[in-house]
């Protein structure tokens, strides 16, 4: 089973990647910035989540 912060930062990556796209082809600055927040924290939270799973499994193992 996946863990849920990989889901919510795969989401968030996807999401900061229209926005950035969307402000490529509009042009407007506010939303490159707003695009770029959602995906590089998108990024962390996916990162987060499979450092989640990766101790949840080494625990299992140990005990």
């Amino acid at each position: 089973m996946m863990n849920s912060d990989i889901i919510l930062g795969r989401l968030k990556q996807w999401k900061g990647s229209i926005r950035l796209w969307w402000a490529e082809m509009a042009g407007i600055e506010d939303e490159f910035f707003a695009g770029n927040s959602d995906w590089l924290s998108g990024i962390l939270q996916e990162d987060y989540g499979k450092e989640q799973e990766r101790a949840s499994s080494e625990s299992r193992t140990h005990h």
